[in-house]
């Protein structure tokens, strides 16, 4: 009769090898996560001061005003809702 190897260890190596490689993909996936984030909100940024300096040139005080409004509402927003995601992926 034949014995059956005991293949235990080997079954934890390559279970903490699984688990360390997870680890790695994780952290890798915050860290674009947060690259990505920085970029988008700099684009974002970068937008919303190109809307404002453009209704400023039309010369029409309604039109910069309401640019103006508009421009500080998306950055008001979009702050808190970039933070969060920035604290959730430092996490």
């Amino acid at each position: 009769m034949t014995s059956i190897p005991d293949v235990s260890a080997d079954l934890e190596a390559a279970a903490k090898r699984v688990e360390e490689l997870s680890d790695q993909v994780a952290a890798q996936a915050k860290q674009n996560g947060l690259l990505w984030l920085e970029g988008y909100e700099k684009v974002l940024k970068n937008l919303l001061d190109m809307e404002e300096e453009a209704a400023k040139k039309t010369g029409v005080d309604w039109a910069s005003t309401l640019a103006t409004a508009h421009a500080n509402f998306v950055r008001e927003t979009s702050e808190v809702f970039f933070q969060t995601l920035t604290t959730q992926l430092k996490s």
